[in-house]
């Protein structure tokens, strides 16, 4: 039987073909390359509620075609703060509601003027301190000199919330430590709007 001959040639002229495809691919590589893929998300949409703000910005970006990764920056949180002048209203139990002023500092310190006189000046100041927690919560410790025919000191502790930015209700317990050597503790609520 005859031998079958070949179309596409011997040895060395196929290894001419494959050169010949091999430089063809690589030139029509490196001639039209794929360029790399970087997309840029529109920020989202801003959350806002009584107690935060945040807004979140999400970008995609890929060195490799076809790969994105997604990085996920909260860039910026703000929560409301107590800082700032209250006018409140405070109810011991055994007291008629009262009005005051109170004073929260930045650096952690408060001054309550309670008790307006006829003059318009507190009748007593309190000095102490406040803190704040998660979700807006509030801690208040201060004391006062107690007015009246029965003198002495009283020590409060209140712990509360902030309603809005604007408002807070907190309760806790007078300890009053008299002069004359008494001590009765009564318990005491205040809610105060910011002012200033």
């Amino acid at each position: 039987m005859p031998k079958k001959q070949s179309t596409t040639g011997g040895p060395a002229a196929r290894r001419a073909v494959g050169v010949a495809l091999a430089a063809g691919f690589l030139t029509l590589a490196v001639a039209a390359p794929r360029p790399a893929l970087a997309l840029t998300a529109e920020p989202t949409a801003t959350t806002k509620n009584a107690t935060t703000k945040t807004a979140t910005t999400k970008t995609a970006t890929t060195t490799t075609p076809g790969t994105a990764t997604t990085a996920t920056t909260a860039t910026a949180t703000t929560v409301p703060s107590p800082v700032g002048t209250w006018s409140v209203t405070t109810q011991e139990s055994d007291h008629p509601a009262s009005t005051g002023t109170l004073f929260s500092h930045a650096d952690h310190t408060l001054r309550l003027e309670a008790h307006p006189g006829p003059d318009g000046k507190p009748v007593f100041i309190g000095t102490g301190e406040w803190r704040s927690g998660y979700g807006g919560t509030l801690h208040y410790e201060f004391t006062h000199p107690l007015p009246g025919t029965r003198t002495g000191t009283a020590y409060v502790a209140l712990d509360g919330v902030l309603t809005s930015p604007a408002a807070f209700s907190a309760r806790g317990l007078t300890k009053r430590v008299y002069d004359d050597g008494g001590t009765e503790t009564v318990t005491i609520a205040m809610k105060g709007t910011k002012t200033a």
